[in-house]
Order: C-alpha cells, then structure tokens, then sequence
C-alpha cells in the first residue's frame, strides 16, 4: 500500500515531499501539507499524525470489505482536554454528510461504540441508517448503548462479538427513567405530587410513545408486526435499568439479524484511541 501523508491523510503519489523535522525526516503528499504540518504545536501534530492513521486504517477495511466505512467512536481524543462523549448534533451531521455522499449502490459499515446520547441525534442517524438504499451493517466491537443501540436496530445487520453489548432505549428525563415518571401517578395521589412532576410525567408519557413508535418503524421490515411491537415495548418500557447490557445471544433472541466476527481492522483503528478516558456506560443521556 502506497505511504499516506502524515497531515491530510492522502496517497503520496511520486516523490512527495520530505521534510525535516525535530530531526526526523518526514514525507508529505505537497510541500503545502509540509509547511501546515511544520506550523503545528505539538498537540496539533499528535492529532494530524493519529487521524492520518485511521485514515489508512479505514481505507485498508474500505479496501477488505468493500464498503464505505463510516465511525461512530466516543473517546476523549489524546489532544483532547474535556470529555464529551455521547451522541450530539455534531455527530449527526458529520454521520448523515458520510452517508449522503456514499452512492446508494454502495455498501455501508458503521463502526459504532457510544454509550449513548441525545434523542434527536440519534434518531436523525438511525433514520440515516435506514433509508440508504444499499446495504448498512453496523459493528460494535465493545458497547453501543441507548441511543447507539437505537442506530444498530437501523441497520440491515449488526455485527458483535459475545460479548460486545447492546442496551435499552426507554427514554431518559433529566437522568429519571420515563417509566418510573409515569408510574409516579399510580404510587402517589395526585396533590402529593409537585407540579413540576406532574408536567415531567406527561412528557415522559409522550417520549415512552415516540420511542416505541421509532423503534417499531425501525424493525418493520425485519420481523412481523406483533413480534417489532412487543420488542419495542420491552426495550422501551423500563423493564430493566438503563445500562443493563443486551450481549449477542441475547440480541439473537430477540430476531434481530446478528452475527460474530469483528474485522480485525477494527481493533487496529481502536489502537489509535485513549483508552480510559471516557464517560461509562451507565452514564448515558438517551
């Protein structure tokens, strides 16, 4: 495989161009990316030379599989001072711009490890997911919870190992289950209950109700209507607590289209991250 640039990631086609710096010698595509890399601090460096890796990473599994490989990873990056990790906005945009521009005739893998996020995003990605015309397989090699797990149910196959896991998608309040908000009407008298709850309960109630109604859209083409209806139920109903983990067998089970084996250049890309330093599962917003 030809040698990529260490700044922008692309195939140094030729001689290139060779730099010396901090006394290495280093081969750049142009002398353009040459110059830009020489003006980096050190973080700067550290981020250009990691991502140009994963640049090579991904093109070698595109190359293996033949698919447009998209990712989905939430670690705090080595250049990296704050930890922000779960599904936002910005990941939706950069997810759903991947997507659109993969031709529809082509394949798609999303590599995917989250513990989750907001509800918005994530149904904007699993949305994504869904409607590209060709097929999309989702790989979780250790954890896509909540809003991740909602992502993998898009998806025309999802590929784990035994134990890579997936989680419930009841919809979280501010941190409080929406089922346990809607119980509370039934536990408590109404005037026992502040205002506050009361407006929580009835917003909990509409969440729980498009949750279910996503999640049933999702599965609509993958297994019949009663048995999508009472998996959606049971993923959002908060029958178990928000991050206990859905492993492959359990996945099977359910009729969802799983299957064993994470390329071995998955792990290679997960090579380059921090390991460590991100928020746990069980911390999720969905």
């Amino acid at each position: 495989m030809a040698d990529r640039c260490i700044y922008c990631g692309m195939e140094i086609e030729g001689k290139g161009a060779t730099r010396k710096i901090d006394g290495e010698e280093i081969n750049f595509c142009s002398q353009h990316c040459a110059v830009m890399f020489e003006g980096l601090e050190k973080k700067g460096r550290m981020k250009a030379a990691i991502m140009a890796e994963r640049a090579e990473i991904i093109s070698r599994l595109e190359d293996e599989r033949g698919t447009k490989v998209i990712t989905l990873i939430h670690r705090r990056e080595p250049w990296e001072e704050k930890d922000d990790s779960h599904i936002n906005i910005e990941d939706t945009e950069h997810v759903l711009m991947r997507i659109r521009q993969t031709p529809e005739d082509r394949d798609v893998d999303l590599i995917l490890h989250t513990p989750g996020g907001l509800v918005l995003a994530s149904e904007m990605i699993a949305m994504a997911v869904k409607n590209h015309p060709s097929k999309v397989t989702v790989i979780i090699p250790f954890y896509a919870m909540s809003g991740g797990t909602l992502i993998a149910l898009a998806a025309d196959e999802i590929i784990m190992e035994k134990d890579s896991v997936l989680g419930p998608v009841d919809p979280q309040l501010g941190g409080i289950p929406a089922g346990a908000l809607i119980s509370l009407l039934e536990k408590k008298p109404a005037e026992n209950i502040s205002d506050d709850n009361i407006m929580l309960s009835e917003e909990a109630r509409k969440s729980l109700i498009r949750v279910q109604k996503m999640v049933m859209w999702l599965l609509e083409d993958k297994m019949d209507k009663g048995k999508a209806e009472k998996l959606a139920e049971f993923l959002t109903g908060g029958y178990m607590t928000h991050d206990t983990p859905i492993v492959f067998d359990v996945a099977k089970g359910f009729g969802l289209k799983v299957r064993e084996g994470i390329p071995k250049g998955v792990y290679d890309l997960f090579r380059t991250f921090e390991f460590g330093a991100c928020t746990r599962p069980q911390y999720a917003r969905y």
